[in-house]
């Protein structure tokens, strides 16, 4: 099938066309990769900014300690309650207002 003078003529007036449709298509996976480079750095900032919520601590060390920490402060306290002491200092009486916080002064 040979090329007829015609041909040429639509081929030579859409050479630009095709010219750029090439070039886009030659620039388009590096766009692409630049555009989720850019969108992974902005999820590993966000990722760095953003405050993680706590997991839940298994059974561990830390625990463990805290554990026998309380129960030793209960036993001091345990300890502590049944030894009454001879003299007890005696408690000075808070005076209660018996209106208080029973009126509402509206003034406008």
């Amino acid at each position: 099938m040979p090329l007829l003078p015609i041909d040429l003529q639509t081929l030579f007036s859409q050479m630009n066309q095709v010219g750029k449709e090439q070039a886009v298509q030659r620039d388009a996976p590096p766009q692409a990769q630049s555009l989720q480079g850019s969108l992974l750095v902005q999820k590993t900032e966000q990722r760095d900014n953003d405050v993680n919520e706590t997991q839940h601590q298994e059974e561990g060390p830390e625990q463990i300690k805290d554990r026998a920490r309380r129960e030793s402060a209960g036993r001091r306290e345990r300890g502590q309650r049944g030894k009454t002491p001879a003299k007890q200092a005696p408690r000075a009486e808070v005076f209660r207002d018996p209106e208080l916080g029973r009126n509402i002064d509206v003034t406008g």
